[in-house]
């Protein structure tokens, strides 16, 4: 391997490294808080006013709990791993996490959290399929099916392998879909609360959901707590419809759900399968049509005037092999023998992908009178000129780069050839 290669990764890791423990501590964090909110509220403040809505006569003990919370410590610190490919991930430019500063829109941002959710539910289903195989079941599933009868604290009891496979679910997902930070923090939230909700042993739905056309969809803590109980039915995590479609939904679930012996319900039909599809396809069209298009690196490629007007800088892609785009000094008018040629200016941007702008982010300017260089953006503004942004410990400082004129593009054209 290259020493060069070697070296880059050695300096990564270094960044990389000290971000870990905040990362572990956010994971963990949303666990204790969300398992311990809904164990606190439901298992112990309301446990006597839902004593009719509890579904075993069991109450699982201390023992289990600590176990419970042990493999789920072990879970998050393999959870919080996945940000070491997320950043991978965010440096080659085949992932965005925006903010609120480069919003896409509302309608982006909803459209997006939504799609995840689906996204997540059709990912669990066949992942937890496929972790039923009695192979993969002892390494990859048995800790957690060690809980027959739940507890909140259930909510993130996985082996490794398994803790691992969740885990790989954002990062997957942010190949397809640029995502707005705080939507991310919401999907999270949202997945330990139903997590938690749905281990937490009393049912907390209305039970004449089970039933309702649209409502009917949704997971109530009945079908989950079955799974546990049962093993081999009711692998969807907040749907129902994989369980239905595939038919792998327990046959009782619905009586049991709605406390009526009697009560059952047929698996989709077509009509209500095409329905299920189309409403998650024209999701994901309204997603991506609202997904504005990406900046394009020709529109900014080639000489820029700094705001000094007489340093010439050439926009160009890094490298061959990169996407990313630098700016170096080529020519400066009455100075050119001085130490700014070849000095650079912009330092690894990548298009941005921002309603009504062509940005370029993720990259550094550096000054030419020297220092350390600055995280910034580019943005070509609707005249045509190259807004230069800058930052650091929240000031930030603007450039406005030109075109350069035709004589001066020759001069530094000149000079560029007679350096070769």
């Amino acid at each position: 391997m290259d020493v060069t290669v070697l070296d880059q990764l050695a300096a990564w890791a270094g960044d990389m490294l000290p971000r870990y423990p905040g990362w572990f501590a956010f994971d963990f964090g949303r666990y204790v808080i969300g398992a311990g909110s809904v164990y606190l509220i439901v298992n112990v403040l309301l446990s006597r006013s839902l004593k009719n809505r509890k579904i075993r006569t069991k109450t699982p003990g201390l023992r289990q709990i600590a176990r419970e919370f042990k493999s789920s410590a072990l879970a998050a610190a393999t959870f919080s791993a996945s940000g070491f490919l997320i950043d991978l991930g965010i440096r080659s430019g085949v992932m965005t996490i925006y903010g609120g500063e480069t919003g896409y829109g509302t309608a982006y941002f909803v459209g997006s959290l939504l799609l995840m959710i689906l996204a997540q539910d059709a990912y669990f289903y066949w992942t937890h399929r496929l972790l039923h195989l009695p192979k993969a079941f002892r390494r990859g599933h048995s800790e957690h099916h060690k809980s027959i009868n739940p507890t909140p604290w259930t909510a993130y009891s996985f082996n490794i392998p398994e803790a691992a496979i969740h885990a790989a679910f954002v990062p997957l997902f942010l190949l397809f879909l640029p995502m707005h930070g705080f939507a991310i923090f919401l999907f999270l939230t949202h997945m330990i609360i139903r997590n938690a909700v749905g281990h937490s042993g009393y049912e907390l739905f209305p039970r004449w959901w089970a039933l309702h056309p649209i409502l009917g969809q949704i997971t109530m803590v009945t079908h989950h707590d079955m799974h546990h109980a049962s093993g081999n039915k009711n692998f969807g995590l907040y749907f129902t419809w994989w369980d239905r479609l595939m038919g792998t939904e327990h046959p009782d679930y619905v009586a049991k759900a709605t406390g009526n012996p009697a009560a059952s319900r047929k698996s989709m039909g077509a009509r209500a399968t095409a329905a299920t599809f189309a409403a998650v396809v024209g999701l994901a069209a309204a997603t991506f049509i609202a997904n504005p298009a990406g900046a394009q690196n020709d529109d900014i490629k080639g000489l820029w005037l700094a705001d000094d007007g007489k340093t010439v800088v050439e926009v160009a892609n890094c490298s061959e092999k990169s996407r990313r785009l630098c700016g170096t000094v080529v020519f400066q008018d009455g100075t050119n023998s001085g130490d700014a040629i070849g000095k650079e200016l912009l330092m690894k941007f990548k298009g941005a992908k921002v309603q009504g702008q062509k940005r370029w982010e993720s990259g550094k300017v550096a000054k030419l009178e020297g220092g350390k260089a600055q995280k910034g953006n580019l943005v070509l503004t609707s005249e045509g000129n190259l807004k230069v942004t800058s930052c650091a410990r929240g000031r930030c400082s603007n450039q406005t780069w030109s075109r350069p004129s035709a004589a001066m593009a020759q001069k530094a054209a000149a000079t560029r050839g007679g350096s070769r």
